[in-house]
């Protein structure tokens, strides 16, 4: 689990923006292919918890980024 983790930081510390769980798991599968969604809901869900990563529901779709990460133009 620790390995993804640090593929979910590494792909986030290179993006610098809010990603979808799809966009993420399509970054993160470019690094490992073998990363399941399952595997890394897991790991963000743990990242969440202990803060490495922060979230942002607009309603419908949550987003996933690094803490203190600025928001997309007219989001807040």
């Amino acid at each position: 689990m620790a390995d993804v983790k640090a593929l979910v930081m590494e792909v986030l510390q290179k993006k610098q923006k809010r990603m979808m769980m799809n966009d993420l798991l399509k970054e993160v599968q470019k690094l490992d292919e073998s990363v399941k969604k399952k595997d890394l809901k897991t790991a963000t869900t743990e990242m969440i918890n202990d803060q490495s990563i922060a979230y942002w529901s607009s309603g419908s779709t949550t987003y996933f980024a690094l803490p203190g990460s600025k928001a997309p133009e007219g989001e807040d």
